[in-house]
């Protein structure tokens, strides 16, 4: 029994490989719902380790963790936490305890394939834009919320009756290729204005810290809607959608050395 299953734990959905001992991916899939619907959903062939990448509160975690066990037996189950000096030379200059685990192993990812300057993006509820300069210093981030959560703030200011009407259409994620011009009603207007929005604040912040060259290095983009905002942004992109995975995977070859334990 040699398959170690990787889960991250999003803010909206959970996604899943499951690695060989070599690192090849023998299966992934995703899911949404409570833990009963994960548990079924989830792989079943019993692993040997189980790695969580999670976001939020530890409901969800602690759950999946009970349901593996009571599946599979005595499986030991870890949960990446944020370290000042992580595995393959990430020196975070952050405070780890409001540092997210997906942040984290995402910028692992990265640093698995590369020591140069990188500007790293996950793109999901959150859009998060992490810095990272020469050999794995953390330059610091931004957070801005993701299409869906800051359109869904800005509708609610609507009247409930616009609201109704508009309401079908700011449900999806509007095109990239749809126009730069002003939207000619209210649901045209928000949707092109915090697309196009959004695009121009991840490019802004993630050229900003140019001078320490982490700007100036190349973009690398995940999550959930990592594809949609590649096409937006005019900044070329590095599209990866498994970092946070790649990161979760180191995280396993070096729980002999890293402070992670058995939950």
């Amino acid at each position: 029994m040699t398959e170690t299953w990787l889960i991250d734990l999003g803010s909206s959905r959970v996604k899943w490989q499951v690695r060989a001992r070599s690192g090849a991916v023998l299966e992934h899939g995703q899911s949404e719902g409570s833990v009963a619907v994960l548990d079924q959903a989830l792989p079943k062939t019993p692993p040997s380790a189980v790695w969580f990448a999670r976001v939020g509160a530890d409901g969800r975690e602690q759950g999946l963790r009970t349901a593996i066990r009571a599946r599979h037996g005595d499986v030991a189950t870890h949960s990446v936490r944020p370290e000042p000096e992580g595995p393959v030379g990430l020196r975070l200059d952050y405070d780890c305890s409001q540092f997210g685990a997906d942040r984290y192993c995402a910028l692992l990812g990265v640093l698995g394939r590369t020591r140069e300057p990188a500007v790293v993006i996950d793109a999901g509820t959150a859009v998060t834009i992490d810095l990272l300069g020469a050999d794995g210093r953390h330059l610091g981030g931004y957070i801005l919320p993701g299409f869906r959560r800051g359109l869904s703030a800005v509708s609610e200011l609507l009247s409930a009756e616009l609201q109704a009407r508009v309401g079908g259409t700011l449900g999806r994620l509007p095109s990239p290729r749809e126009p730069r011009h002003p939207g000619h009603d209210t649901a045209e207007a928000l949707m092109r204005g915090w697309m196009h929005g959004l695009a121009g604040a991840v490019e802004r912040l993630g050229s900003e810290q140019a001078g320490d060259g982490a700007g100036a290095g190349e973009w690398w983009l995940t999550g959930g809607d990592g594809p949609w905002l590649a096409e937006v942004l005019e900044h070329p992109v590095r599209v990866e959608p498994d970092l946070v995975f790649d990161g979760l995977w180191l995280c396993a070859q070096h729980v002999g050395r890293t402070p992670e334990g058995r939950g």
